[in-house]
């Protein structure tokens, strides 16, 4: 007697079943692996943010490597310069205790002629052009303080890059994007502010808060993919059990051969 779960049918159930499960127990690890690297980030954002504060000569060496970049990530720099309001950009898409608004990307001028953009803070959705009178900050000279953060990347799922050509808006902090559209160089860290001297003469823009060492979402995500898995396989021994409960019935007489032919 030929076995019915050879059939064609349910060799396509076995794969499909064994597919879903596999996924979702590989997205299961993936988002494990991403929260270790979350919690090893956290610990990192502690330790920089206890040493003293950097200038901008200790923070960016000439020729500095990425390695030495990377350890100025999370510091806190104190510098000054004059900021640049025609080269504003603003930073879409970014909530402040669930307003929704944007930030404002600033170079700040400094003493080496090198460009620091300075995320300035959160304005509302209103503020919709970049170098908005109501958010100016202040003329000549200031002194800041802030963290020094990475630029960012799309990412796997991100919003694609903007075409070449000057923009106003950008997803995300891309320096180097950034930085083809101005004409000086720019820094390849960017600093959110903090303090600010003097301050501005308005409300606006409201610090944007700083990075806070938390495990996101990872770990409920990967509950979540874990119980995808096992939903699959209780669906999938149901559909096991099911079968041979309706083969037994056959066998025993009590439910009838499907005619042939």
């Amino acid at each position: 007697m030929l076995n019915p779960f050879a059939s064609r049918r349910w060799i396509l159930i076995h794969i499909f079943a064994a597919v879903i499960v596999i996924v979702c127990l590989a997205l299961a690890l993936w988002q494990l692996d991403r929260l270790q690297s979350r919690r090893a980030d956290n610990e990192r954002l502690l330790a920089q943010t206890r040493l003293p504060p950097a200038d901008l000569k200790e923070a960016f060496e000439p020729q500095a490597d990425d390695e030495e970049l990377d350890a100025a990530v999370y510091r806190t720099l104190e510098t000054s310069g004059s900021y640049d309001l025609s080269e504003e950009v603003l930073l879409r898409s970014r909530s402040l205790e669930g307003r929704p608004g944007h930030h404002l990307l600033t170079p700040l001028i400094t003493d080496t002629g090198t460009a620091l953009i300075v995320d300035r803070g959160w304005v509302p959705l209103s503020v919709d052009e970049p170098g908005m009178g109501q958010t100016a900050p202040p003329a000549g000279s200031v002194e800041v303080a802030g963290l020094l953060l990475q630029s960012e990347d799309k990412g796997f799922l991100g919003i694609s890059d903007p075409p070449p050509g000057r923009v106003n808006s950008l997803p995300r902090v891309d320096l180097t994007r950034l930085e083809e559209q101005m004409p000086y160089p720019v820094f390849p860290l960017y600093l959110r502010l903090q303090d600010q001297r003097p301050a501005n003469s308005g409300e606006l823009p409201e610090p944007a808060p700083v990075p806070e060492p938390d495990d996101g979402p990872h770990l409920s995500y990967a509950l979540q993919w874990l119980f995808f898995a096992f939903a699959a396989s209780v669906a999938y021994g149901g559909l096991i059990r099911k079968e041979r409960q309706r083969l037994g019935r056959r066998e025993a007489g009590d439910e009838p051969t499907p005619a042939t032919g």
